[in-house]
């Protein structure tokens, strides 16, 4: 696996209003999502309404950080002279054990990735914001 160096050079993600907290809770190292109050669904990207059956009434909720690679794609150039420092890398999509989806960086040798692969949160700061990687869990345990 390659290491990320460190860089200021890091473009910064588009904060949405509607998901401040979730960027507020980054901070902490801390993953949250929505969670609708009136049907239970899990809510992601962040909303002021639920898209499941339209109400209001959705709440934070912090996520224990864990699902399995949904899909994945590796990047052999990076785009930016910040994504090139660290290439190759992998994005996709993790499914979260409370069942939403999260677009996000994949660490890991490219060809040990799989569709189904077990996967735990870290947090890592580019730039001035901390964001969320997956790596695979550690079944060792001593570990």
């Amino acid at each position: 696996m390659s290491e990320t160096k460190a860089t200021n050079d890091w473009p910064q993600p588009y904060r949405l209003p509607a998901a401040e907290p979730y960027w507020a809770a980054l901070a902490n190292e801390w993953l949250t999502f929505q969670r609708c109050a009136d049907c239970a669904q899990a809510v992601w990207p962040a909303h002021s309404f639920c898209p499941h059956c339209e109400s209001a009434a959705l709440t934070w909720v912090r996520s224990a950080g864990r699902g399995t690679v949904y899909s994945y794609s590796t990047i052999m150039r990076g785009p930016t002279p910040a994504w090139a420092s660290i290439t190759p890398y992998t994005v996709g999509f993790v499914h979260l054990h409370e069942d939403y989806y999260l677009f996000t960086q994949i660490e890991g040798e490219p060809d040990t990735i799989r569709i189904g692969t077990e996967v735990s949160v870290r947090f890592v700061r580019r730039g001035e914001q901390k964001l969320p990687v997956f790596a695979p869990t550690t079944t060792d345990p001593e570990a």
